[in-house]
């Protein structure tokens, strides 16, 4: 996968010459694949984002006296990236269970085809 750069919890998929602006929207984005190789550092991940969200709630609860509502900007992006990092991490656990080559998956809700990226992988 030349031209592909390696992050911590998979790999970039935009062509090197291409700007990302995306920001730190990996989980969802196309561009980025993973595979079962990274479920220890996912699975970090998402365990650091619950925590990250039940501290913050405790310190907005106590300095505002209630919790922060679902609309709140900061907490619906947590949400999105807990619910990004479930769905990698169901997938990834289902394709090591089947026989074969690790597969490689594309962040969460999108609806991309990974054969071109397992091909790679493989050699084929």
């Amino acid at each position: 996968m030349t031209g592909s750069s390696i992050l911590p919890n998979g790999l970039c998929l935009l062509p090197p010459r291409q700007a990302c602006a995306k920001g730190n929207a990996c989980l969802t984005c196309d561009k980025f694949a993973t595979d079962a190789t990274f479920l220890p550092e996912l699975t970090t991940q998402r365990q650091r984002t619950a925590q990250l969200i039940e501290e913050r709630q405790n310190a907005f609860t106590a300095r505002t006296g209630q919790p922060m509502g679902a609309g709140n900007v900061w907490l619906a992006g947590r949400r999105q990236e807990q619910d990004a990092l479930g769905r990698i991490i169901l997938k990834l656990e289902q394709t090591r269970l089947a026989d074969g080559p690790p597969q490689a998956v594309r962040g969460a809700g999108v609806d991309a085809h990974t054969h071109g990226i397992t091909r790679s992988q493989d050699g084929s």
